[in-house]
């Protein structure tokens, strides 16, 4: 583990003018792990917006994305997304959790993933976050047990490509039932 690596992680919020780099990591996670997201690199890497830009534009949104720098790179990504009927405005989802391969294995993840979990549980108003994760993604499932979130549903063959199947896990988070254990290291957060 590179501590010196980890003292310079910084987590905040995506402004305007980041854009471009979550478009690069966003593009980049779906390269480098089709077999964890929903969607494909060469299905977004056509589209001129993708779905989060609009989000992170609107910085008064209720609603995300989170980044991990080294320095001043974009190494991981984490969103979470705000339901907006009036009956689901107490909920929101994570999505697009991602940290770079030459960033993985340092609990940067983690710490990405309680800073949006913090966040969000900031609204008084937010009771419950779920999040779906591809069953034999395990390491992604045991980061999200370790923190709380406890399975309410699995949907067998959710996603195929060709012949392969994956089967998708849906979890839920509680604002009671969250484990806020420090982050593991010199946690470095703008204002948010």
């Amino acid at each position: 583990m590179n501590t010196f690596k980890e003292m310079n992680i910084q987590y905040r919020k995506l402004r305007k003018e980041d854009v471009a780099a979550y478009r690069k990591a966003r593009l980049e996670c779906l390269f480098e792990f089709p077999d964890h997201f929903g969607s494909s690199h060469a299905e977004e890497s056509k589209k001129k917006e993708l779905k989060f830009e609009d989000i992170i534009r609107d910085e008064t949104c209720d609603s995300y994305m989170m980044g991990a720098f080294d320095n001043k790179l974009l190494i991981g990504l984490c969103g979470f997304k705000r339901e907006d009927r009036a009956k689901t405005k107490h909920r929101g989802e994570i999505v697009q959790m991602y940290v770079n391969k030459e960033h993985a294995n340092q609990n940067i993840g983690s710490c990405l993933l309680k800073t949006v979990i913090e966040k969000a549980f900031e609204n008084p108003d937010i009771e419950q976050i779920s999040l779906s994760v591809v069953h034999q993604n395990e390491k992604a499932n045991k980061v999200y047990e370790h923190l709380g979130f406890s399975e309410y549903g699995r949907l067998e063959n959710y996603f195929k490509s060709d012949t392969r199947y994956w089967d998708q896990r849906f979890m839920i988070l509680y604002r009671d039932g969250f484990k806020p254990t420090g982050h593991g290291h010199d946690l470095k957060t703008e204002a948010r």
